[in-house]
């Protein structure tokens, strides 16, 4: 028996009507975290899958409807594509199951529960470690159909740009709020001037100098700090309906 991530209070940045700064993409589901706040309450999960998926269906048909045609496809970013992913192919086996068991421990430890930016910057250094050594580690069998372990490679690999992102967007908020905890930021700071943070992989490949790290001000636009929409609950205004 032992602890694990049920899920991430992070999502895509997305509109109200679920569609994103990517054309054709939207966003419902869990990775709608950004609803989740500081912490996430139960529930939330289903809700976000309900609401949001329901939005994005009608909203989906209308972008299809409303397309003049499908756009001819960039084979270079194809071509591209898939030789990024085929690469490991032509590589020396490595332990890849190893290096999952590292990364897991490495971010309990470094990134977990309480964290410092000592530790986070620990984490960053093991982090560009382990990438290099997924680089460098092939897979033994040479076909791609049915590979179990070419899955669980390409797997890792997403699972070492989602710590970099945890453990910069971490680094960036000097506070302790909600399930976000820096033992040397212990303080949670000025509620009214709350901030959500944004990170954002530029150009190619995950190296830290690639993540850019944004901070936006949350807007309070249905109630308040401090204030509550039930009627004669803590911190209600004092005029109903407000």
């Amino acid at each position: 028996m032992v602890p694990t991530a049920h899920y991430m209070m992070g999502g895509i940045v997305f509109n109200v009507d679920t569609t994103t700064a990517m054309p054709g993409l939207f966003c419902a589901g869990e990775d709608s975290g950004g609803v989740h706040g500081a912490n996430r309450l139960g529930g939330n999960g289903v809700a976000n899958s309900t609401v949001f998926g329901g939005i994005a269906g009608d909203e989906m048909a209308a972008f299809v409807a409303g397309e003049p045609g499908w756009r001819e496809p960039d084979m270079d970013v194809a071509e591209a594509a898939a030789a990024a992913a085929l690469r490991p192919f032509g590589l020396p086996k490595g332990d890849m199951n190893g290096l999952r068991k590292r990364l897991l421990d490495m971010m309990w430890d470094e990134a977990g529960i309480i964290r410092t930016s000592e530790s986070l910057g620990r984490a960053l250094v093991e982090l560009d470690q382990f990438e290099a050594e997924l680089t460098a580690t092939g897979i033994p069998d040479s076909s791609p159909s049915f590979n179990l372990t070419w899955h669980d490679w390409l797997n890792l690999e997403s699972q070492l740009t989602v710590s970099k992102t945890i453990v910069h967007a971490a680094l960036a908020r000097e506070n302790s709020r909600g399930a976000h905890y820096r033992d040397d930021f212990p303080d949670e700071g000025d509620l009214a001037a709350s901030y959500f943070t944004k990170v954002r992989l530029e150009g190619d490949g995950s190296k830290a100098s690639n993540f850019d790290v944004t901070t936006e001000p949350v807007k309070f636009t249905i109630v308040q700090p401090g204030e509550s929409l039930i009627e004669g609950g803590v911190g209600a205004p004092a005029v109903a309906g407000l």
